[in-house]
């Protein structure tokens, strides 16, 4: 019985590791698109008040 509990709590924690491994990556690419995105407009702006 001990052993059923044991790699059924392996089993979990391996999934919410795997979860949280995927989320972190998801928040970075997220971050680095919309990081991207913020120096495109401001070199705009800068490109259009130079004008």
């Amino acid at each position: 019985m001990l052993n059923i509990f044991l790699h059924l709590l392996l089993i979990i924690t391996f999934i919410f590791f795997v979860l949280l491994l995927v989320i972190f990556v998801f928040q970075w690419i997220i971050y680095f698109r919309v990081e991207k995105t913020m120096l495109k407009q401001i070199a705009h702006k800068q490109e259009r008040n130079s004008r």
